[in-house]
């Protein structure tokens, strides 16, 4: 008989990487029951709903800024009767405080159900100047 202890089979490998971990507790929430695919991997957050998927680009700032965590989103709407083909929706949010509070997962939420459906009064903001993802990229 082998005494030896053998590693568990089928266990996913756990990446402790990247902003994204911290937001993990949006995985379980029953805001998200109706996704059909929840993910936080390295810094990326995925969400699928069966109308729009949406992912966000987690960056972390400076810290003398006032800020922690630059939030960029992309919703792609589905198309849905004879509405057809809906634009993606890009935009932008910075959230102070500590990364992945429960403040700051509060509002990842909000933002994740609002951007369910196509806002057209949502303000669109461009891509984050080159300048603050490398000073970002730099601490």
């Amino acid at each position: 008989m082998d005494a030896t202890p053998r590693p568990p089979r089928g266990r996913p490998a756990l990446h402790s990487q990247g902003l994204a971990l911290r937001f993990a507790l949006i995985i379980g929430d029953t805001l998200l029951a109706d996704a059909l695919h929840v993910s936080c991997l390295l810094d990326t957050i995925a969400v699928h709903f069966p109308e729009t998927h949406i992912l966000i680009g987690l960056t972390r700032l400076p810290p003398g800024l006032d800020a922690s965590v630059l939030l960029e989103y992309r919703a792609e709407h589905h198309p849905t009767g004879a509405l057809g083909r809906r634009p993606d929706t890009r935009w932008q949010r910075v959230l102070p405080g500590r990364p992945g509070s429960p403040q700051q997962r509060e509002h990842l939420l909000r933002e994740i159900l609002s951007a369910r459906t196509p806002t057209p009064h949502r303000i669109l903001l461009p891509p984050a100047p080159t300048a603050l993802r490398l000073r970002a990229a730099a601490i």
